[in-house]
């Protein structure tokens, strides 16, 4: 299974994915490596998952729908999706759901 993570970066994010690599899983991590706390630790964080053939990694906010939506980034696509949010990304998504994932651009 293939299977997206948010906030791969973070504490949470992190310990999810290696638990999902260490299965068997492939894994895209998503983060936007934000200064929100000390960044050398979101990039040790990254160095470890990264040493798994199953991981890659985009960083992206994924309060930008865009990314998702593959006009900025390509993301490859999941079966699974784990999201980890924090901070105004929780509001964008909420709208996101609301609009059935259409972008200011009505895609």
């Amino acid at each position: 299974m293939r299977v997206l993570v948010t906030g791969a970066a973070g504490f949470i994010g992190f310990h999810v994915a290696r638990s999902l690599l260490e299965r068997g899983d492939a894994v895209v991590g998503l983060d936007d490596l934000n200064d929100y706390y000390e960044v050398s630790l979101k990039e040790a964080r990254l160095t470890v998952l990264e040493s798994h053939p199953g991981f890659s990694f985009h960083r992206a906010d994924v309060a930008n729908l865009e990314v998702l939506a593959g006009s900025s980034t390509r993301v490859p696509s999941t079966s699974s999706a784990t999201w980890l949010l924090r901070r105004a990304c929780a509001t964008a998504w909420r709208t996101h759901w609301r609009t059935g994932g259409r972008t200011s651009r009505g895609s």
